[in-house]
């Protein structure tokens, strides 16, 4: 046995009822310490009444908590020390404590953004907890490697990464696994719980006749012909096989009806299937299969564990090399890209996709697997294509990480209009994918959301903070006195001079549309709902595109083999997950459960394939 000592050490691994389960493997738990505890005097509780202090490591370092408690219940949370970026990690830090004070449990949702820094929080606070409870805590030390000469080595532990091990181990490979975070699961913990799947059974037990042909033809109606065809055909036809397995680990399928989905643009078929639970939920029926093989022998899950580097070898990749102190390497003949995508690193969005966006992603999605495609000789696809979300607000608080949205499709009254004052679309009842395409193609990814003086005195806030409602306009009121992304003029010409658009143009199209709210049809996109003037003090929300997903990829064939320049498969190199391109596969629209199904579909190609690679004569 080799002795490894992670960069970064974290417990846990608690009881089931607290929700936070890291993976089952040979990492230790996470590092912390004692504080003075009272002993109780009233009658035997949950707890020993008193204060706990412990840590876990968050993105930039450990986050030191101190938890007080009586007989039964959390009392008080406080984050005491913390290393984590100013800005990203505020809503974490300020949010997650009152939560779990308020659930009187560490299972309460993360804030997106700022995902690690929540996860930790929960990780030390469920330590502190156990300490309360007279539990041992294991404490920061040495880990026992079960084997360092693995046949595949899978970079990222999200939800591809896992069933990529998983299949890779199923097929006779020794497989290790290696994350960055201190669990399993990645961004899909953070996700909505939909897949999807032409011919599936409970599309059979409703009498919902589909076919992987029909799922083709709505990737190619919505497409706009970005899909490679023959990504396209290996997907549809494994992907209701992906979500009868996901229904046969248990997974809640609630009625167990097929449906459209509810965000995305619909099928012609209904064939999206919503697991209760979301994405965390899919992780938790998966990850006791690793425990099993980990159990077995064949399975090494390296938590806490960054990969700096691969290892190219005579134009083949071969290895990886770790971001600790020693340059750990590890060698394997099959090495498996499940990184993510790039959706939390700003310089890329503004290299590839926007010149002005926000992000929702985690942040270790930061585009790791792509410098290590692009350096074993990868070429990418579809990267200009990233169909943004709608309304995120720039808050000069959170920077790049979108905290504050405003509200646009259904708003009553609003209009939108881009830098040159111009309406873009019916802003009542459009299109999800008219809607991104508008913010992706306004100039300088600018859209003002434009309400009046009346709006603001009668309807529901305009803004939400951290998926919250803004509680009285308080935010709006707030972000009025900045300055920065809320405007307000008397006048049309006021408000046009404060957010930088011709005020000519801005008047004609203010003008018009109330021409059409006094005729009762708006002639230039047919609006007929919520046609309510715009008269009187108006105001201005700036807002831009915000990303979750990515969307472009390196290439890939059939089997997940990653292609060089001239078509041909790198030797070693697999890829799966949000990595791969879901335009690569879906073409240029979002269809409903593509992205977690590409998971367990993708991943169990890649693991298969390189098994098969790596163990051949």
């Amino acid at each position: 046995m080799t002795t490894h000592l992670s960069k970064k050490i974290l417990s846990l691994l608690l009881a089931a009822a607290m929700a936070l389960s890291v993976a089952a493997c040979s990492q230790p738990a996470s590092s912390a310490s004692s504080s003075e505890s009272a002993p109780s005097s009233e009658a035997a509780g949950k707890y020993t009444a008193g204060t706990y202090e412990a840590s876990a490591a968050g993105m930039n370092g450990d986050v030191k908590v101190s938890v007080t408690v009586d007989a039964n219940n959390i009392t008080a949370v406080e984050v005491t020390e913390h290393q984590e970026t100013p800005g990203i990690s505020d809503p974490a830090i300020s949010d997650i404590p009152a939560a779990i004070v308020e659930a009187n449990s560490v299972d309460v949702d993360a804030v997106s953004g700022a995902t690690i820094t929540s996860e930790a929080i929960k990780s030390a606070v469920a330590t502190a907890l156990a300490k309360a409870e007279g539990k041992e805590v294991e404490e920061e030390g040495a880990t026992e490697i079960a084997f360092t000469d693995p046949d595949v080595i899978v970079i990222g532990a999200g939800f591809s990464g896992m069933n990529a091990a998983l299949e890779a181990a199923n097929n006779g490979a020794k497989v290790m696994l290696i994350e960055k975070n201190n669990a399993v699961g990645g961004s899909i913990r953070f996700a909505g719980g939909t897949l999807s799947g032409a011919g599936t059974k409970m599309q059979q037990e409703a009498g919902v006749e589909d076919s992987p042909e029909d799922f083709i033809a709505d990737i190619e109606r919505m497409g706009g012909g970005r899909n490679i065809p023959e990504l396209t055909q290996k997907h549809v036809e494994n992907a209701a096989a992906a979500v009868d397995w996901m229904d046969s680990l248990g997974a809640d399928f609630g009625d167990r009806q097929p449906k459209q989905p509810q965000t995305y643009d619909a099928f012609e078929i209904p064939r999206e299937h919503r697991v209760t639970g979301g994405g965390a939920a899919m992780v938790e029926l998966v990850k006791p299969l690793l425990d099993e093989k980990v159990a077995e022998g064949n399975l090494e899950i390296l938590l806490n564990t960054e990969v700096k580097d691969i290892i190219i070898e005579d134009g083949a990749v071969t290895g990886v090399i770790i971001n600790d102190d020693a340059g750990t390497q590890y060698k394997a003949k099959s090495i498996i890209l499940a990184t993510g995508g790039y959706g939390h690193n700003e310089e890329w969005l503004h290299k590839y996709n926007y010149e002005n966006v926000l992000t929702t992603s985690p942040e270790f999605v930061t585009g790791d697997g792509y410098v290590f495609a692009e350096k074993a000789g990868a070429v990418f696809s579809n990267m200009d294509y990233l169909p943004a979300y709608a309304g995120g607000v720039p808050v000069s608080d959170t920077g790049f990480v979108r905290s504050v949205t405003a509200k646009e499709t259904a708003y009553p009254g609003a209009i939108w209009v881009n830098l040159d004052g111009n309406r873009m679309l019916n802003e009542y009842n459009c299109l999800d994918s008219e809607k991104k395409n508008a913010w992706a193609t306004a100039p300088h990814n600018i859209v003002y959301i434009i309400i009046s003086q009346e709006m603001r005195d009668t309807q529901d806030p305009i803004l939400s903070v951290n998926s919250k409602g803004d509680e009285n306009w308080a935010r709006f009121d707030e972000e009025l006195e900045k300055g920065e992304v809320v405007f307000k003029g008397d006048t049309v010409e006021e408000l046009a001079g404060k957010i930088g658009v011709d005020a000519a143009a801005l008047k004609a199209t203010i003008d018009t549309y109330n021409a059409d709210c006094a005729a009762g049809k708006d002639s230039q996109f047919g609006r007929t709902e919520s046609l309510i003037p715009l008269t009187g003090t108006l105001y201005a929300v700036k807002t831009v595109p915000y990303v979750m997903l990515t969307k472009g990829g390196p290439l890939m064939n059939a089997d997940a083999q990653v292609l060089n320049a001239d078509g041909q498969p790198i030797p070693g190199l697999y890829e799966c997950g949000e990595l791969a391109g879901g335009a690569n596969i879906g073409g240029a629209c979002n269809i409903g459960g593509l992205a977690n199904t590409s998971c367990i579909v993708w991943g169990k190609i890649a693991g298969a394939s390189a098994a098969k690679y790596a163990l051949a004569e």
